[in-house]
Formats: C-alpha cells, sequence, structure tokens
C-alpha cells in the first residue's frame, strides 16, 4: 500500500527545475520527512540512451522524429524506475521528481493541433499508467518562466554530457517551440487537479530562487 507522496517539479527548459527540486528536499528534510529526489531523463543511464540521442538531433528534429516516437523514448526511461519509486512511496518516503510525465504531454502536445493534442495525451496515458504501470503523481508544480528569460539562464547551465559541445539540446534551442511548451503546460494545468503553475515572473522581473520556493510550498497546499 502507497504511503509517502509524489511530488513533480516540470517546466520548460531553464525555468530552474533543479533548483526548485533542491530547495524542496532539503527544506522536508528540515520538517522531519524522509525525501528521495530523481531526475528524469536519467542521463547517464542505459534507458536514457534513446533519449539523448534524440536530443542530440540524431534522428532528426524534434518535427521529423514525431511526437508519438520520441514519446516511448522517455517512457522507457520512467518505466525503468518504476520499481525504485514505489519502493519509496511504499517505505512512506516523500519522492520529488525533476520531470516526469507531464514533459511528454507538454513537449509531444506542443507539435499537435488541439484535437490530435486530446488524442495523444489519452494514448500516452495509457501506455505509461496502463502498460507500464509507472506511479501517478499527487501534485505536479509547473514553473512558468518566459522563453526568452528561460533561453538566458539555460545558457548559464554548466556543460552538460550528453551534449558534448553543445550548449543547448533541440528543444532548448527553439524560442517559440518552447513558448507553445509552456502554453501547453498551462492548458494541462487547467485540465488536471493535481498540476499547479507557479509563476516565477511578475512584474517583468523574475523572481529569486526562494520567492519562488515559497511559491512551491505554498503550492503544496499542506499536503506534506
Amino acid at each position: 500500500m502507497r504511503k509517502g507522496k509524489f511530488i513533480v517539479i516540470e517546466g520548460t527548459d531553464g525555468s530552474g527545475k533543479a533548483t526548485q527540486t533542491n530547495l524542496l528536499a532539503q527544506a522536508l528534510r528540515n520538517m522531519g520527512r524522509k525525501v528521495q529526489t530523481i531526475a528524469f531523463p536519467q542521463y547517464g543511464q542505459k534507458s536514457a540512451g534513446a533519449v539523448e540521442a534524440y536530443l542530440n538531433g540524431v534522428y532528426g528534429t524534434p518535427k521529423e522524429v514525431g511526437t508519438y516516437r520520441a514519446a516511448i523514448f522517455y517512457a522507457v526511461d520512467r518505466a525503468a524506475a518504476r520499481r525504485q519509486i514505489i519502493s519509496w512511496l511504499r517505505k512512506g518516503d516523500v519522492v520529488i521528481a525533476d520531470r516526469y510525465l507531464a514533459s511528454n504531454w507538454a513537449y509531444g502536445g506542443a507539435l499537435l493541433s488541439s484535437v490530435a493534442r486530446r488524442r495523444y495525451w489519452k494514448w500516452d496515458r495509457e501506455l505509461e499508467f496502463g502498460l507500464f504501470k509507472i506511479p501517478k503523481p499527487d501534485r505536479t508544480i509547473v514553473l512558468a518562466v518566459p522563453p526568452r528569460i528561460a533561453q538566458k539562464l539555460i545558457l548559464q547551465k554548466r556543460r552538460r554530457g550528453y551534449l558534448g559541445r553543445k550548449k543547448r539540446d533541440a528543444h532548448e534551442s527553439d524560442v517559440r517551440y518552447q513558448a507553445k511548451v509552456l502554453q501547453t503546460y498551462r492548458q494541462l494545468a487547467r485540465l488536471n487537479r493535481h498540476m499547479r503553475v507557479v509563476e516565477c515572473v511578475e512584474r517583468a522581473r523574475l523572481l529569486s530562487k526562494q520567492e519562488v520556493h515559497q511559491k512551491v510550498l505554498t503550492s503544496l497546499g499542506g499536503m506534506v
């Protein structure tokens, strides 16, 4: 029987997901909770090999690869972590994931029309929750940062091994695509009760890490 809580931090590239995952984990540990963190894709693991190749353009552009094929790459990586996440939850731990299923829905859905998008979401839900039986999140928090601001933050990231000498992957390099992704995240939050959007920019000012963190804590609504 599931005892723990499963929280997911989502958002466009450069929105500060890793930072907020770490801040939330530390805050909950200070409250006496046992916390486990995990990040998707699991770069460096065999399960993420196809994802790394895709983001490096090995299979073509995101549009050339297509929503459904790309979704399978990511789904396999999440399925590989299924037993570990379930084990933590059964022990009563709080599990915080940097990205999860909503990333598929937002990044894939951004490439589709409204009707095709809903059909895709239904297909992906059945694939991952039905076939792969990955655990469902209790809360998904979406960090909203305008793409042009996020682009500057991406360039400040440390070099990532899966990219070689490149600074940005196939998704990160397309500002207009990132804008569509953020719009799709907002649509998802309206349609799914477990999702909350945290605005990281107010009056054209990017909020500090701690200000965003306080919003993240508020969005949990005392659930942990």
